[in-house]
């Protein structure tokens, strides 16, 4: 397949037009500990100088069908709804809309790539009206068969695609970021759709994962110029990475105020329990977990 790409002219999150940092070059393929050293048909991997965003150089185009090819959420599709519906609970995400952002059941909520429905099944049943977007339709057929989401408000499209009223929303889960290609586009098309003082959730793989940095280090001590950041093994491709430094610096930028900011450590690899624990408390400490989750509020 012929992949086209886009040289980048600027940081495709801050707009930055400073000769981004080279970083190294990317998997293409796995190749364990010892990758290749043949970097001719390999992408380059760069980082922002500003808010050290990590993404490719050049971009793949956000047209070609790689960005629809992940599989990974089917396996769910073969577990029982109910048993879904009764594990299901999203407590930080309830007690951030009850708490902080004071959101009376009846607010309206949007969920971007909403997959089989999870979080909205647990939204709804709090009362709040919640609308969702899922471009798969293998996971939107399975969501609405399931009663997860409500036909009248999801919709079978890309984000692209979507138009809503502007300033309808007083919350927003856009969680597919690291697969734009355009994230300060993406961002500001959800703040258009949020109210005046509404909340944007963002969620994407962290650039700052401890075991990705020590990849890295490990790649730097063999000699190699491959790096394990926007890596093309996973379906569909991160074309960008964020760490908790991104989102500060995004904010300040775009006066937005950052609300909150976690990194989730997700599995350890680690059997032995209290090596587990410590790894996970020093993972959300310093904000280096496997993934980054933000939430920023539109200023009045």
């Amino acid at each position: 397949m012929k992949i086209n790409r886009k040289i980048a002219d600027k940081c495709p999150l801050c707009l930055q037009e400073k000769t981004p940092d080279f970083v190294g070059y990317r998997l293409n393929t796995k190749q364990g500990l010892f990758p290749g050293r043949n970097y001719s048909h390999s992408q380059k991997v760069v980082r922002c100088t500003r808010c050290k965003l990590i993404y490719n150089d050049p971009q793949v185009s956000p047209e070609l069908d790689i960005f629809t090819e992940d599989d990974s959420l089917m396996d769910v599709t073969h577990i029982s709804a109910e048993e879904i519906k009764a594990t299901e609970t999203y407590t930080d995400v309830l007690f951030f809309l009850k708490h902080t952002a004071k959101l009376l059941p009846g607010a309206k909520v949007l969920d971007v790539g909403s997959g089989i429905g999870r979080v909205v099944f647990v939204l709804k049943k709090t009362g709040y009206v919640v609308y969702s977007i899922e471009p798969k339709i293998e996971l939107f057929d399975f969501a609405i068969k399931n009663n997860f989401t409500d036909a009248a408000t999801a919709y079978n499209v890309t984000f692209e695609q979507a138009e809503f009223t502007k300033e309808g929303f007083d919350f927003i889960f856009l969680e597919p970021l690291n697969h734009f290609t355009d994230p300060h586009a993406a961002i500001q098309k959800g703040l258009g759709w949020l109210k005046p003082g509404g909340y944007l959730q963002l969620e994407t793989v962290n650039s700052r994962w401890f075991y990705k940095r020590v990849l890295h280090l490990f790649y730097k001590l063999t000699f190699t110029k491959i790096v394990p950041y926007t890596s093309a093994l996973r379906k569909p491709f991160h074309v960008c990475e964020y760490s908790a430094k991104t989102f500060q610096v995004y904010c300040h930028l775009n006066n937005l105020k950052l609300c909150n900011l976690n990194s989730y450590p997700c599995n350890t690899y680690i059997k032995i329990k209290w090596a587990d624990k410590l790894m996970q408390y020093l993972m959300r400490r310093f904000h280096s977990g496997a993934e980054v989750s933000v939430i920023i509020q539109k200023v009045i």
